[in-house]
């Protein structure tokens, strides 16, 4: 996304916002776009500049981008505690002898998030609490998501 663009959806937002809501625009702004900011290493001085902004919100759309490595920090952390307390639920409440295979059904469910944001598998076991040894067959029904989904 180019900033030109940027700025358009920048001024978009602030110009139709109701009075007083008009800086939570911008916060909103960086949180939402924040990642693509950092990324292409644009300036949000130059951002607020072409949206026709008055230079001083420049501290608030920086403001926003802060916001949102906290805010995708915090809900990454809560998410892959999920993960573990799931993972550890379905092994324990596994029938005998199908803790493996309740292991490669957890994978195959939440393989692809587990790729998409790069949660770590030893990670998700340690906070399972499960042995260690599971690694393998946990990486297994996460290779395994890629051609299989469970509804």
């Amino acid at each position: 996304m180019e900033i030109k663009e940027l700025s358009d959806i920048l001024s978009h937002n602030y110009t139709n916002a109701y009075n007083g809501e008009k800086v939570v625009q911008i916060h909103l702004f960086g949180i939402k776009y924040g990642e693509i900011i950092r990324k292409e290493k644009y300036s949000s001085k130059d951002i607020i500049n072409q949206s026709g902004l008055n230079e001083s919100y420049v501290t608030e759309l920086n403001k926003g981008i802060k916001l949102r490595e906290k805010v995708v920090f915090e809900n990454d952390e809560l998410e892959l505690n999920n993960l573990g307390k799931i993972l550890k639920d379905n092994y324990e409440n596994a029938k005998n002898g199908e803790t493996v295979s309740s292991i490669y059904l957890f994978g195959i469910k939440y393989g692809k998030l587990i790729k998409t944001k790069n949660y770590s598998i030893n990670e998700i076991i340690s906070i399972s609490e499960i042995n260690d040894s599971y690694f393998a067959e946990l990486n297994k029904g996460i290779k395994l998501s890629e051609y299989i989904t469970i509804k």
